[in-house]
Formats: C-alpha cells, sequence, structure tokens
C-alpha cells in the first residue's frame, strides 16, 4: 500500500518530529523513504549546505533503522509550491509532514503550508501537528484505534480503502463516525430539523462498514459541528490516528475560514490521515526550477 513515502522537512526540530509517526508505519511497511528538503533559492552565506547535512543524517539513521531511505532538495521560494512540483515528478504513495517548522510551516495569512498541500495534493497525506504534542516517538508503533469521519457520501468513503489497508496492518479497532448539525426549518414556528437517531445513522453507515469485512468496526454519531464533534470523539474513542477526506456531499463541505479536515487539523494532537476528493488533480504544470537527485547517504 504504502510503498513511497515523502517527507518534506524544513530543518526545524519540530518538522523532524513527524520522523515518528513514519516509523510506525515502516514497522510493518518496507516503504522507500524520500526526505524532501524544501529550500530557498541558493545566495551567498546560504544555509543550505547545512540544510543538506541536516537532511544526509537522518536518512543515515532511517537506513541504520533497516529502512531504505534517500533525500533530496528542491529550490523554491515557496515551500508548499516545492513540495507539489516535486511530488508530481515522484509520485509517492504518501507525503508525511509536520504542520509546524521553524519559518517555512509557519501560519500563512490563508492557511499553512501543509494545509496549502492538502488542498492541491492528489497523494494522501500523514500530517501532524507536533507543536501540540511535542514528543520525538509515540508511545505505541501501532495505529490502534483508528476514528473516520462520515457524513454518508461517496466522496467522503473514498478514505476506506486506506482505512482498511491500514487496520489489517496494525489489527485496528476502526469507528465510523457522523457528525449530525441541527438546522433551522422554514415554518410559521421556530423550529430545527429532528436528528437522526442511532439506528437510522448505523442504517445509512451500514453499505460503508461492509466494506470494512474482517476489520473490527463500530459506528457512532453525535449532534454538533463537525471539526468540535470530531474532535470530542477522537478524545472519546482515544484514538491514535484520524483519517478522513477533505471533502464530501455536505457536512464536509468548506467553511469560511478552512475546511472541516483542517479545523480538526490545527486543534488536535493526534495524526491525521487525509484524502483530498474533489477539485482538480494531478493537473498543475510543475513550475520551472533546479532540483538535485536524489541521494543516499554515503558510508
Amino acid at each position: 500500500m504504502l510503498k513511497k513515502i515523502l517527507v518534506p522537512l524544513d530543518g526545524s526540530a519540530l518538522s523532524d518530529r513527524i520522523l515518528g509517526q513514519v516509523h510506525r508505519l515502516l514497522v510493518r511497511e518496507d516503504a522507500r523513504i524520500r526526505l524532501l528538503g524544501v529550500l530557498p533559492p541558493r545566495q551567498p552565506g546560504s544555509a543550505a549546505p547545512a540544510a543538506e547535512r541536516h537532511l544526509e543524517e537522518h536518512c543515515e539513521t532511517l537506513c541504520e533503522e533497516g529502512a531504505r531511505a534517500s533525500f533530496a532538495t528542491t529550490l523554491s521560494g515557496d515551500p508548499a509550491t516545492g513540495i507539489l512540483d516535486y511530488a508530481a515528478k515522484y509520485r509517492p504513495s504518501l507525503i508525511a509532514m509536520s504542520t509546524h517548522g521553524r519559518t517555512g510551516l509557519r501560519r500563512w495569512r490563508r492557511g499553512s503550508v501543509a494545509e496549502r498541500v492538502l488542498r492541491a495534493s492528489p497523494f494522501p497525506l500523514l500530517l501532524w501537528n507536533p507543536y501540540l504534542k511535542p514528543s520525538e516517538r509515540p508511545r505505541s508503533v501501532r495505529f490502534g484505534r483508528i476514528l473516520v469521519p462520515l457524513d454518508g457520501s461517496e466522496q467522503s468513503a473514498r478514505i476506506l480503502p486506506l482505512v482498511k489497508a491500514l487496520a489489517r496492518l496494525y489489527g485496528s479497532k476502526v469507528t465510523l463516525f457522523h457528525a449530525t448539525e441541527l438546522y433551522p426549518v422554514a415554518s410559521d414556528y421556530p423550529m430545527v430539523q429532528l436528528p437522526p437517531t442511532p439506528r437510522e445513522v448505523a442504517r445509512a453507515l451500514a453499505p460503508f462498514r461492509r466494506r470494512l469485512a474482517g476489520i473490527s468496526v463500530s459506528v457512532r454519531s453525535s449532534l454538533g459541528t463537525p471539526a468540535a464533534t470530531i474532535l470530542d470523539a477522537a478524545e472519546g474513542e482515544k484514538a491514535e490516528l484520524i483519517a478522513m477526506a477533505t471533502h464530501g456531499r455536505s457536512g464536509l463541505s468548506r467553511w469560511a475560514y478552512g475546511s472541516v479536515a483542517e479545523q480538526v487539523l490545527r486543534h488536535t494532537s493526534r495524526p491525521l490521515l487525509l484524502l483530498r476528493t474533489a477539485g482538480p488533480h494531478g493537473r498543475r504544470k510543475p513550475a520551472r526550477r533546479r532540483s538535485r537527485r536524489a541521494r543516499r547517504p554515503s558510508r
């Protein structure tokens, strides 16, 4: 499933911590790891050589742990553009990155670098906010419990094949979660729509549950705004991974200040497995830039 993992790093300790989450995948998957340093254009006194040494050190460590690792640098003044252009050529099975770093991954006016990559990437992403839980390595190498928010649409269910593959690898328990928002109903009297009962939610999610045959699956629902209820459900279920599509029929549509996935990403200490399911995929024309060939560390 995960044969090629692309890991963008900016040279900061916070961005490096995504490697702890990548290590969880390597316990069960024999994947190739490509560390990508997104650097500014070379200038006199540039820190690029030091950044490349930083990548090489991490690459050596991964190889010593038995991984097949290499590294590359791409020169770009825009980290998100550099990552997307490189990914379009490398075509990874997964992009894994932290959502905060030294400078390149700080919040921008319209979102972080990770969020910009999420909005345009046709590849699945494993994103983690180490700022909220700054540990080097997770306590468990397993993703024992996976929370999967669904809005009942086929779009939101496109994450299920990835979830099934991971659950089989780790023997994970999966919780399918549905959040119901209450809306006013046009009437002469103040009214709101009646929320679905737990039985109705279970019936609506039954076709998706059947796609996870052989996996331990439960169904949970809650009333409230999607992002807030997803965060509460992840806490209640003690989920070690939240897996979701970034667009759906209604519940996961874009909000005024970002998608539900982005809202969850900004406030959870848990890693997120995200798949973008709407908009143009893979149609970006890579910008012209100079990129160094991938290298394995010297022995």
